[in-house]
């Protein structure tokens, strides 16, 4: 493709043919002729294909908003001669939202024939989500600046930027059953008897139940449970009415969730996380923060609806905590978790704007970022 001195000696050229065949002139259409003749030697000098080939590492792969991330490229060209190219990547994505995406810079390329070449350069993680990166663009210009030509070398990789997360160090106290089937807050270290089942090699036998051994005719264990360690189920409210008029507060949302996943279930707290929109369920740190830095607005979601799903979901629970925005009638939700004896809300963004306080034996903590919510989490003892 001719550079804008291409088209401007491409332009100047066929002007001397026309005057030189006009005015009679021999000398004229000579020039025209040596500079269409540059401008043709100068594409097929850039047209030519680059044997190359790319080799593209990220290091790492999977990093948190803001955090550092390389690019490691190795070159390889099969050509005995030295290449040299400018360099271009591209950093596409988020999935989900086009037209954003950007153009990553590379370092002057020059490659040795037969000899491998390793690039370094940094990829922005100002931006949460999931991304690709590449193909990269080489692009090859004639030493007089005539033509340019680029091309797509090698394929493409993904870059996960995942929310921020800050270490919370209040976590919810478990639940205990009473034989009245009410509830109360359990201590650490509590356990409570769950079921008998049958002897395993290395069970403790102090916990033998004789009587029912003697019975069935074969060794019967107790088995217990630790109830200080409660079932979490964490929901984040996705759903762009709850952040309508303030949109960066689903940043805010997401490093909320973020913040209270990890540090729970660093704890040794199993914690189930949810999205209103029903888009994925995650009970690991790995998966919960991959499933984090996708979350997108979604229109037109019912957050009671959410609440109850998230009730007929695996085993019992006894700790729910939703994360929403401060503009939500929160009555609809409270409600749809009744069946929930823990029932937690943290409402993100002015506090002015709520419509409604939800009931008295709902914990509440409003904050108008994550930073502040962290502060505000750890200052006094929620969970007793």
């Amino acid at each position: 493709m001719p550079t804008v001195r291409g088209w401007t000696v491409l332009a100047v050229s066929a002007l001397l043919l026309v005057l030189g065949l006009v005015v009679g002139y021999r000398e004229l259409p000579v020039l025209g002729g040596v500079g269409m003749v540059a401008v043709s030697v100068a594409a097929g000098w850039v047209g030519w294909p680059p044997r190359l080939a790319v080799d593209r590492t990220l290091r790492p792969a999977r990093t948190h908003r803001g955090g550092s991330c390389q690019v490691v490229l190795d070159l390889h060209t099969a050509s005995g001669r030295t290449r040299r190219f400018t360099a271009t990547d591209a950093l596409v994505g988020p999935v989900g939202q086009q037209g954003r995406d950007r153009i990553v810079p590379v370092p002057a390329v020059q490659v040795r024939g037969g000899m491998p070449t390793r690039l370094t350069y940094p990829l922005p993680t100002d931006r949460r989500g999931v991304f690709g990166v590449g193909p990269l663009r080489i692009a090859r210009t004639d030493p007089l600046g005539l033509c340019r030509m680029q091309r797509r070398v090698g394929s493409s990789d993904r870059l996960v930027v995942r929310p921020r997360w800050h270490r919370l160090r209040a976590l919810p106290a478990g639940i205990a059953p009473n034989l009245d089937g009410t509830v109360d807050g359990a201590r650490h270290g509590s356990i409570a008897f769950h079921a008998l089942r049958e002897y395993r090699t290395g069970d403790d036998l102090r916990h033998v139940h004789w009587r029912t051994s003697a019975r069935v005719g074969e060794l019967m264990v107790r088995e217990y449970v630790d109830t200080a360690l409660p079932q979490v189920v964490l929901l984040l409210d996705d759903r762009a009415e709850a952040y309508q008029g303030h949109p960066e507060l689903i940043e805010e949302a997401v490093e909320v969730a973020a913040s209270l996943l990890v540090s729970t279930l660093d704890s040794g707290t199993p914690v189930s996380l949810h999205l209103a929109s029903a888009q994925g369920v995650a009970a690991t740190t790995s998966s919960g923060l991959d499933l984090l830095a996708q979350v997108r607005p979604v229109a037109g979601v019912d957050l009671a609806g959410a609440v109850r799903r998230t009730r007929s979901d695996g085993p019992r629970r006894d700790t729910f905590i939703l994360v929403t925005g401060s503009d939500v009638d929160l009555a609809p939700a409270v409600a749809a978790a009744d069946g929930y004896p823990q029932v937690m809300v943290v409402a993100l963004g002015p506090t002015t704007v709520r419509r409604s306080a939800p009931p008295g034996d709902v914990a509440l903590v409003s904050a108008g970022d994550a930073v502040e919510f962290a502060s505000r989490w750890d200052r006094p003892a929620r969970w007793a």
